[in-house]
């Protein structure tokens, strides 16, 4: 990318305090920010590295992006424990339609469960095109690791980019993980609402197979399988039968 063809912002977060280090030259300690003129940096990648000033801690090194016009925003927050450190990495980037906002959320690793003030919206990597223009709060949870939540501001115009990096749980006992591993075990599948009023289950995966029942918007069911956009549910009686994904969606447990 050109450097010489537009100018950004930078802000750099972390705990405990460290020495910023962008392409090799240090700039000062956190909480770091280059967002005001005549401070602004040209637009480019670069390979940013955070010290902390106290001993027993790792440097960190990721490389990060300036866009024109744009704040790129980085958090860290370090810890003494292998794996147990996270961070997040913010940057917009413009989009065609300038009336509505997006937000693409990745995490390491991936397949954590993502949460858009207090509304499940889904697992990462996972791209949100319907978000409002406002400030919004973001968690990023997966069992083993420690949750993450960042406040963002959506820009018309922009999609925002968050990547996240999750760090491991050390505080978890025997007893926490075999709980965790038998939780995962039975998963929820909840009736959304449809143009009926209910939803009729059927004896196999297809529309075309006998029903066997009727079930109603709200209610919930232990997950058995999952095939071709159907839902293998256990119900009452202690049969098993298929809904429609189209009208049903798994829950987190």
């Amino acid at each position: 990318m050109n450097r010489e063809s537009g100018r950004g912002a930078l802000q750099i977060t972390s705990k405990p305090v460290s020495q910023v280090f962008l392409d090799g030259k240090y700039l000062g300690n956190t909480p770091f920010s280059l967002i005001e003129l005549p401070d602004l940096i040209n637009i480019g990648e670069y390979n940013l590295k955070l010290a902390p000033v106290d001993k027993g801690y790792r440097a960190w090194e990721q490389k990060i992006n300036i866009y024109k016009n744009s704040l790129t925003a980085v958090d860290k927050t370090f810890d003494k424990n292998l794996g147990s450190d996270s961070s997040s990495v913010i940057t917009l980037v413009d989009i065609n339609d300038q009336t509505k906002s997006e937000i693409m959320i990745v995490s390491f690793p991936s397949g954590a469960q993502v949460v858009v003030d207090n509304n499940s919206k889904g697992k990462t990597p996972i791209l949100i095109d319907d978000i409002t223009v406002s400030d919004h709060e973001i968690k990023i949870l997966k069992d083993g690791y420690r949750e993450k939540a960042v406040k963002v501001k959506t820009v018309a115009g922009k999609k925002l980019e968050l990547v996240v990096s999750l760090g491991i749980r050390t505080d978890l006992t025997e007893q926490d993980l075999a709980a965790t591993d038998s939780a995962k075990l039975i998963q929820k599948v909840k009736i959304l609402d449809t143009p009926t009023g209910f939803l009729r289950v059927r004896e196999s995966a297809n529309l075309s197979s006998q029903q066997v029942e009727t079930v109603n918007p709200g209610d919930t069911f232990d997950l058995v399988s999952e095939e071709n956009d159907w839902f293998q549910i256990l119900l009452p009686d202690g049969n098993n039968g298929w809904v429609s994904a189209e009208y049903a969606q798994k829950e987190e447990n």
